[in-house]
């Protein structure tokens, strides 16, 4: 009984000195890490995007940018985001701290996020908010946070934003302040 007994907890020193020492397989961790790391990075970078009649119909620069293709999404840091109306003339550009690309086209803009009219006859003038959800192509806009727009005269402050640049209409989805200036 006493032999049998020894016999047993050496079998079962064995096996968890085995498990204890024996290698691990790292490579789905090595993979996960794989997936955080970019494919590529570019610095001081611009695109431009024409349409089928050969216009620009946008462009984007930034100081750098990480390209994660696994993962489907790009990274830029100080982007500047222009995009041009039918005219084929700069009508908005934005900007902010950083942003992340979607394939989809769909844009996130985030930190000190500032939208400016490049047009002379617009009532808006800026729209300067935190964080910012773009539809790139199809020019709208959209966020949920504290948001202020600036014109002629005029400075509105509120919550949420619901905009489409091409139709120029702009949601404000919960006002909070507006402050007219008399301008002469």
């Amino acid at each position: 009984m006493r032999k049998l007994f020894v016999l047993v907890v050496l079998i079962l020193a064995s096996t968890a000195a085995y498990l204890w020492f024996a290698p691990q397989d790292n490579s789905r961790a090595l993979q996960t890490d794989q997936e955080l790391l970019p494919d590529y990075v570019a610095l001081n970078v611009t695109r431009r995007l024409y349409n089928a009649d050969g216009y620009l119909a946008d462009s984007v620069s930034a100081k750098r940018l990480e390209h994660f293709d696994q993962l489907g999404f790009t990274q830029f840091e100080m982007p500047v985001y222009t995009l041009y109306n039918e005219l084929h003339q700069a009508g908005w550009q934005a900007s902010s701290q950083s942003a992340v690309w979607f394939a989809n086209d769909k844009v996130i803009l985030e930190q000190q996020v500032n939208i400016i009219s490049l047009m002379a006859d617009g009532m808006i003038e800026r729209i300067e908010t935190d964080n910012l959800e773009m539809l790139f192509y199809d020019q709208l806009l959209r966020n949920d946070r504290p948001v202020r727009i600036s014109g002629k005269g005029f400075t509105i402050q509120g919550v949420g934003l619901e905009a489409d640049l091409t139709t120029k209409s702009f949601k404000l989805l919960q006002h909070q302040q507006t402050v007219y200036r008399n301008e002469e």
